[in-house]
């Protein structure tokens, strides 16, 4: 029998429309599928038991269908080691756009793989398209790739052509497939209250949403107590590979499709919600493109000018991660998160608020902590959204959010807080929303004035926002990392780092990117 042809599964774990797995299948009479526990990757300050629980079930789960090799090691050594073993000579994988921890493998694994005489191929699953792109042609190459059909999953005949040799079954790691085995135990809450990931999972959620779930999702998602329901649920599907992005817009199409031409206020507020998950889905992509252009992004603004933001220092870190601020809401955001792995975009975008505009803390202090919480980390998506909250992309509107207003707007009854704030389990609602008033007996008092720092960081950003220097390299950022889509985002320019004489900073029209869009689709 000839030597197998390597799929490589890293942020993939599914079958259908996997263009790595069909390659792998067309190329090669038998297909080798390998997973790596890469030391590297478990050990990144980015890594979390969220993370590593995803791989293991999703493994799990694509156990059932077909036979994965899962080896222990850095990657150019363990497929070192497997090439030996069976001789492979060409391997297929997606293109992954990762943090600074994969981007350094590939390149590891590129060198390899010229060195050994393997032909590696890599495959777009996402429309996000690598080299020097251009901004204005964007769009069109995105609908091109997100129309086409999703590809089905291989028939029984190509399934039985996917094998694990007895040479490679030699290498099979011995640990179990529990996140434990690999140093990142779950807690017991986190077992309980996290998302499951795997293939059979997305599609069961996908499935919910768009024809259950989702009517709400318009005016649900702002609230943390209604977007564990009205949201999709599937960014940490979308993360992990469990489902694409195009078999989640083409099954939304459809049922677009489906209510259409109804008159009835159901059928309105559907089409209303799944427009608007529509557009996030373009978001999405839009966003993890500024990574794929711009890797240094997660050590270094996007607008270098904002490299000069003050941050006096981060002594409140730990108290902001553990969610003892003294803000019921932002307390309550980050115990919920650091429990169920998950948190709704308005959230996400107050607490990095909290962090940076308030507690001044530097946003790169913040960066890894906060992709550990997330259940659904999706490196392109995290970084770009840090900075565009903390303001140092500087082609947006600055939002500072207030707790106060948020808890107010989005939890007016204090259930968020009174769940996850156990402390505040039997004190009244309007006390908890009073608390910046009248000091709750048995809860700290904030760490910080908000009003007072936020506007001390407010005129340290305005300062930088109206320099020349800003300008130019907001100029930059427009055209190599703006959206083209809306006539709006063509007239930031003109509003730019003006500075009212009278009144101080300028309000500037619609940003390039409206601060209400999503984190994650699902938001």
């Amino acid at each position: 029998m000839s030597a197998p042809v390597l799929w490589w599964l890293k942020k993939d774990f599914r079958l259908a429309d996997n263009p790595a797995l069909m390659a792998a299948l067309d190329a090669g009479e038998t297909v080798l599928p390998v997973f790596l526990f890469e030391p590297a990757l478990l050990e990144a300050e980015e890594t979390s038991a969220f993370h590593v629980a995803a791989w293991c079930e999703a493994l799990t789960d694509l156990r059932q269908r077909i036979p994965v090799l899962c080896l222990r090691g850095d990657a150019p050594e363990a497929l070192e080691r497997l090439r030996d073993a069976t001789g492979f000579a060409e391997m297929h994988s997606h293109e992954e756009v990762g943090s600074s921890v994969t981007f350094e493998r590939d390149k590891a694994v590129a060198a390899w793989a010229r060195v050994s005489g393997v032909a590696w191929h890599e495959h777009r699953q996402t429309a996000v398209f690598r080299g020097g792109l251009d901004r204005n042609k964007r769009s069109a190459l995105w609908n091109g790739f997100m129309k086409e059909t999703p590809l089905a999953a291989p028939g029984d005949a190509d399934l039985a052509r996917i094998v694990v040799s007895p040479q490679a079954e030699a290498l099979q790691m011995a640990e179990p497939l529990a996140p434990e085995a690999f140093g990142h135990p779950l807690a017991d809450a986190q077992a309980e209250l996290r998302q499951p990931v795997s293939e059979t999972a997305a599609h069961d959620t996908l499935t919910d949403f768009l024809t259950a779930r989702g009517k709400c999702y318009s005016g649900g998602i702002s609230s943390p107590n209604l977007a564990f329901v009205c949201g999709s649920r599937l960014s940490v599907h979308l993360a992990w590979g469990t489902l694409t992005g195009r078999q989640a817009y083409a099954a939304t199409l459809a049922r677009i499709a489906e209510v259409k031409g109804i008159e009835s206020p159901e059928a309105k507020q559907w089409s209303k919600s799944l427009r608007s998950f529509k557009s996030r889905l373009h978001w999405r992509d839009h966003f993890i493109q500024r990574l794929e252009s711009e890797p240094q992004m997660e050590f270094t603004p996007l607008n270098p000018a904002y490299e000069d933001l003050p941050a006096p220092g981060d002594e409140h870190l730990d108290a902001w991660l553990e969610g003892r601020t003294g803000w019921p809401l932002v307390d309550a955001c980050m115990r919920c998160a650091a429990q169920t792995g998950f948190l709704n975009f308005r959230m996400r975008a107050m607490v990095t608020s909290a962090a940076v505009h308030s507690l001044r803390i530097d946003w790169r202090k913040t960066l890894y902590p906060t992709a550990r919480l997330w259940a659904d980390y999706e490196p392109g998506i995290h970084i770009a959204q840090t900075q565009m909250q903390a303001g140092v992309v500087g082609i947006n509107q600055l939002r500072v959010y207030s707790p106060n207003k948020q808890l107010s707007d989005h939890d007016p009854e204090a259930e968020f807080v009174q769940r996850w704030v156990p402390e505040l389990a039997d004190t009244p609602p309007e006390a908890i929303l009073k608390h910046h008033e009248r000091p709750l007996a048995d809860y700290p008092a904030p760490l910080v004035d908000w009003w007072a720092n936020s506007k001390e960081m407010k005129a340290d950003y305005y300062a930088i926002k109206g320099t020349p220097e800003a300008k130019a390299h907001a100029e930059r950022v427009y055209e190599r990392h703006g959206s083209r889509r809306h006539a709006s985002s063509r007239t930031w320019k003109s509003n730019v780092g003006r500075v009212s004489k009278k009144t101080g900073p300028a309000k500037t029209k619609k940003a390039t990117l409206p601060h209400s869009l999503p984190l994650f689709p699902d938001e």
